[in-house]
């Protein structure tokens, strides 16, 4: 048998912000004074480990993306270098310098 869940979920997401940041300064003065320097040592180390996991993501995101783009690139030299293949294999010179001239504006125009 499991226990119900007595929070509920659309309560819990219409606390606002303001209503979050009033609770937090009474519940700082209902704590003695002589606790303050603890509290705020334990706020800062939270805030610490939540800002750092979120730097965390976001340099694994970014690693991602980097083996995404790589992986990318490997796609388009393989897709370049059959090119070149079939082109060596068949030999419509007019064609691969009409390509080539293509391709080459086209760099031109749009410098990476």
């Amino acid at each position: 048998m499991t226990q119900p869940n007595l929070i509920n979920q659309s309560d819990v997401s219409q606390v606002s912000e303001e209503s979050c940041l009033i609770e937090i300064l009474e519940e700082i003065q209902e704590t003695p004074q002589e606790h303050w320097s603890n509290l705020l040592e334990i706020i800062r180390v939270f805030r610490k480990s939540v800002t750092s996991r979120r730097e965390l993501l976001t340099h694994l995101q970014q690693e991602n993306l980097d083996r995404q783009n790589q992986e990318i690139l490997n796609q388009q030299h393989q897709a370049l270098q059959e090119l070149t293949r079939e082109w060596l294999e068949e030999g419509d010179e007019q064609e691969q310098t009409e390509t080539w001239e293509s391709l080459t504006q086209g760099i031109d125009d749009n410098p990476f």
